[in-house]
């Protein structure tokens, strides 16, 4: 491996008139936060994001990166690279080389367990799930290291390989940080468990968090002969920092200062810059905004480079006043501080005679929040940037090859000239053989993961999270709207050949079912989403001969057939946040009833009289609704459909699904028992036999029920859909019951929720789509 490496390293520099093959290039890794591809300019996509969940257009809110694109043209770009879902997995993949089946992080709300230690049962640090990291094969290769940004790591943070970092925030302890009051934290107020904004005390519907952009935490490590301690940490640090500090730039400033002291000792450096830039955050200083993408300091490009003006920020307790020295909210702001802060670097590279002789990489972690973000449609939630500059490279601009982010951790070894030992299992490929030769591919396939859910595509198909398969062959003008593949006698023999080749390789990976955890763990059931039946048997299905595969897949694809001609309006998965949300109404006095907790939505009956209710808001006809249910100690829950405007029924209730441990049950409640006129004749004990014979064949005929098995503690599905007058309720995959009755062909529904009897009731991933 070094032989190798030495040979391609001094091919690749010697365009740089490196002095020795040898000489190892500086590298700066910048890993940005919740952004799509299509975010960015150089990837040409006709729609990016305005607001969360809002697709544009518009120029006006088009991000303007200047720098970016021409490292791009210097460089390359890579049209399609991906990373994971969302945050914590796709951290995991950076860092490792490893996908989840190795460091067991499958999403933000499900990390693999270990025992610690002491005994304790936590997450498992993947420090010790994978003891070579980025920051480790670096320091092997005698690279000085450096973390700055953001961490979302669980256990020490010196332990990852890096000799010094400046974290942003520093973390989630409020009781030590003496310097900043931007932070959201739970109290108790009144008896009432409340997420409070510390600066102007009151309550905000959105989830604990400290500030990492204006007034930011920041947290240092290693600084000082200190293990950690806590930024501003000098009498003139303590006297500048105030309001218009900026998180991003001290988090610059940090890791500048390191490269002057790397350099001046002639040591070769590793930056991990993390930024938070394009991920959401409470705006503090308009607080009215809630979660938002706040704004930047007001930057200027001039055609040559940029002039930023410093922030002037007055007031206090909630209301401020930025004198037009921040930005309005939105993600392409966020962007566009981003190629600023490339531009620095640009210019302290060669300001510091380095430039011919440092690599730089840009990308992110994963899908812009709204858009792709947690999401496992298609390739939403994992097509990233990558842009790579490197001296002497053969490859420039756009490059149409596959690059997964566990890539990146070979690509590094290899610049490093450390060879990963033969036995430590990896999935990552160096991208060191492509870029500085004349090799035209990198790798036949990349991967996402989220949980049990698994991703994957090739050069002409993509398998996504929901097992429905994608014509990729050509580039659709949004990047996402790419051909269903529900015949694949309508495809290409190479199109089939390389499915067949995909799902020979993701058995290797599908361990969340039997390994979720650290090996040789035993432990019992967390109040987390595992899968449900229908996935357990896809996936042993998956697991027999290619044959099998082919007709297993030819079968989900009939299946995913049937989903054309619907568009989802409302979906949830209740990550990064502790708080139900304003998507939802509670009934009255139940406000006790419902949380979020660990990413999942929890109900609990809290009032004898009646069960707890939760509705969501919407109008539609036609629906079809998925969701994972999982009971923790609650004896039944109705899925309710309603229109509030409709006085013939109780309550407006139209229609519903009830499901107990042992029975599942759907009904008309329009023509049937809630209709006021049926309520009545069976609140009536003395009816005649006619009249109760008549009541009798409504209710037989507006219901249907069919025995289940529903075990505590364990996952499952429901799906249901109405078409017309005929509702259709599945369970784990599988059609559970039928009933054609005229209620349900109700034009105008308006609400749609939960009511749960009982101690608590779990629900997750809750998807609905309407007729087109």
């Amino acid at each position: 491996m070094k032989l190798r490496f030495c040979t391609l390293l001094c091919c690749a520099f010697a365009y740089a008139n490196i002095a020795q093959a040898t000489e190892r290039p500086n590298i700066i890794l910048v890993f940005a936060d919740d952004i799509s591809a299509r975010e960015l300019p150089i990837y040409g996509s006709s729609t990016w994001t305005e607001g969360r969940g809002n697709d544009s257009s518009n120029p006006a809110v088009r991000a303007n990166t200047p720098v970016l694109d021409q490292m791009a043209e210097d460089g390359c770009w890579v049209k399609t690279a991906w990373a994971s879902v969302v945050c914590s997995p796709s951290r995991a993949m950076m860092m490792t080389g490893r996908f989840a089946h190795l460091h067991k992080w499958w999403n933000n709300s499900y990390k693999g367990r270990y025992r610690d230690e002491k005994g304790k049962i936590t997450t498992w640090p993947l420090y010790e799930s994978s003891p070579l990291q980025i920051g480790h094969v670096a320091q092997q290769g005698g690279y000085a290291t450096y973390w700055a940004g953001k961490t979302q790591m669980a256990g020490d943070l010196s332990q990852f390989g890096f000799a010094q970092g400046c974290f942003t925030p520093g973390n989630l302890e409020d009781k030590d940080n003496p310097f900043t009051d931007f932070k959201i934290v739970k109290k108790m107020v009144d008896g009432q468990k409340l997420v409070i904004n510390e600066d102007t005390g009151e309550p905000y519907d959105t989830y604990d968090q400290h500030g990492w952009y204006f007034f930011p935490h920041v947290r240092l490590m290693n600084h000082d002969d200190k293990d950690f301690q806590w930024w501003p940490n000098t009498p003139e640090s303590i006297e500048s920092f105030g309001l218009g500090t900026y998180g991003p730039d001290v988090e610059l400033d940090f890791i500048f200062d390191f490269m002057d002291r790397q350099h001046e000792q002639g040591k070769p450096f590793f930056v991990y810059h993390t930024t938070h830039l394009g991920h959401g955050a409470f705006d503090w200083l308009n607080p009215k905004n809630g979660q938002t993408w706040p704004g930047t300091p007001v930057i200027e490009w001039d055609g040559d480079g940029y002039t930023r003006t410093e922030p002037n920020i007055t007031g206090d307790n909630g209301d401020y006043d930025t004198h037009d020295t921040v930005t309005d909210i939105g993600i392409h702001h966020h962007i566009n501080y981003l190629d600023y802060q490339m531009w620095l670097y640009r210019n302290k590279l060669q300001k510091m005679g380095i430039a011919d002789n440092t690599i730089v990489i840009f990308c992110a972690d994963n899908g812009t929040a709204g858009y792709g973000k947690n999401s496992h449609e298609k390739q939403k939630g994992v097509h990233v940037p990558l842009i790579i500059y490197a001296p002497g490279m053969t490859k420039h601009g756009e490059q149409n090859v596959l690059v997964n982010m566990s890539d990146l951790l070979p690509t590094i070894a290899e610049l490093a000239g450390v060879a990963i030992p033969g036995d430590y299992a990896h999935n990552g490929e160096s991208l060191v053989p492509f870029l500085f030769t004349d090799r035209p591919k990198h790798r036949d396939w990349v991967y996402g993961y989220s949980r049990e859910r698994q991703i994957i595509r090739g050069e002409l198909v993509m398998k996504d999270g929901n097992d429905r398969w994608w014509d990729v062959s050509a580039e659709p003008a949004d990047l996402i709207s790419f051909p269903e593949i529900t015949n694949w006698n309508e495809v290409s023999e190479l199109h089939r050949a390389e499915r067949d080749e995909l799902l020979v390789v993701l058995p290797e990976f599908d361990l969340f079912d039997t390994e979720p955890d650290a090996p040789g763990s035993d432990f019992p059931s967390k109040a987390d989403k595992k899968t449900d039946e229908s996935k357990k048997n896809d996936k042993s299905t998956n697991k027999s001969t290619n044959k099998n595969k082919k007709e297993n897949s030819a079968a989900k694809s009939a299946s995913a057939s049937d989903n054309q001609g619907w568009t989802v309006v409302f979906e949830d998965q209740y990550e990064d946040r502790s708080e139900v949300g304003t998507d939802y109404s509670i009934g009255r006095g139940m406000e006790d009833g419902w949380s979020v907790a660990d990413g999942v939505l929890i109900g609990r009956q809290t009032r004898e009289d009646h069960g707890s209710v939760i509705r969501v808001e919407r109008d539609f006809d036609d629906v079809d609704i998925q969701f994972d249910f999982q009971f923790q100690g609650g004896t039944r829950f109705n899925f309710v459909i309603d229109d509030e405007n409709e006085k013939s029924v109780h309550a407006g209730h139209i229609c519903r699904v009830s499901i107990s441990p042992k029975l599942l049950s759907i009904s008309d409640d329009k023509t049937g028992s809630m209709n006021l006129e049926v309520r009545k004749q069976r609140q009536n004990k003395n009816l005649s036999s006619d009249e109760a014979a008549k009541l009798a064949e409504i209710m037989e005929s507006t219901q249907s029920a069919v025995k289940v098995e529903i075990k505590p503690n364990q996952w499952h599905n429901l799906r249901v859909r109405i078409k017309g007058d005929v509702m259709k309720a599945f369970l784990d995959g599988e059609l559970a019951t039928s009933l054609r009755s005229p209620g349900f062909d109700h034009p105008t529904k308006t609400k749609l929720g939960f009511t749960v009897n009982g101690e608590s009731i779990a629900f997750d991933n809750f998807i609905l789509k309407v007729a087109n």
